[in-house]
């Protein structure tokens, strides 16, 4: 049967056929920023070793998440949210850079609460976009999962920053008495902690430190929980929305 040219077919198929090409767009992007997270976390413990290969991870990470910000501004329809997290975005970069630059306590201490501040903004902008209407796509089950590692990125930056202010709030087998322990070791513990697992290899030692590591694990349990929901509403607005 021949195929009818675009412009005599009935405009609710155009529509539709944009409307999937849009999706599967959006697909793929989401899809990508998946790929870049599970990269970087793959990279962090090889890269971190020297100061070069650390700052090649934050500048990837950067824009794998600047570039998210884009996605979440089209999913969400607000694209002015994209000034202040790129604003952000930038504020925390140069303090990170400085902090190579100058590794002092004040300046590595503030770069990592401006780190917190800007994965919790791409956390909150990625859970935000899930429960926007309509049907559960490919792409926001990879967002879902995005959103769970970028919650284990916080709550490793606050305990980086917890540890820079209070050295010896964590203690880690594989790390001599007295030493540092590095940012995979922190993150380990996060998202071991965020999904209930637990670690025996790196541990909270200071009241504080213990308090955080139990809200990051009912932070993970809340997130399964109340993400499902949030779906399943988006799904059934969508189902229930007359013609």
């Amino acid at each position: 049967m021949p195929e009818v040219p675009e412009d005599q077919r009935p405009v609710t198929s155009v529509l539709d056929e944009l409307a999937m090409r849009e999706v599967r767009v959006s697909d793929r992007r989401a899809l990508a920023l998946l790929i870049s997270l599970v990269a970087f976390l793959v990279l962090l413990p090889v890269l971190e070793k020297n100061k070069i290969g650390s700052l090649i991870v934050v500048v990837s990470i950067y824009a794998t998440l600047v570039t998210a910000t884009l996605q979440i501004a089209a999913l969400t329809g607000r694209p002015r949210r994209i000034v202040p997290t790129i604003f952000l975005a930038a504020c925390s970069m140069a303090f990170i850079l400085l902090s190579h630059i100058m590794p002092v306590r004040p300046l590595i201490a503030t770069s990592q609460g401006l780190l917190i501040a800007f994965f919790t903004v791409m956390a909150v902008g990625l859970f935000v976009a899930l429960g926007q209407p309509g049907s559960i796509t490919k792409g926001r089950l990879y967002l879902s999962v995005s959103a769970y590692l970028i919650l284990a990125m916080v709550w490793s930056s606050a305990y980086a920053l917890l540890e820079t202010l209070h050295p010896g709030s964590f203690a880690a087998s594989s790390t001599v008495r007295g030493g540092v322990i590095s940012r995979g070791s922190l993150f380990y513990l996060s998202l071991t902690t965020l999904t209930t697992i637990g670690s025996a290899d790196v541990l909270p030692v200071t009241p504080i430190a213990r308090v955080l590591a139990a809200l990051e694990a009912a932070t993970g349990v809340l997130y399964v929980a109340i993400t499902i929901a949030r779906l399943a509403s988006a799904y059934n607005g969508r189902s229930h929305r007359p013609a």
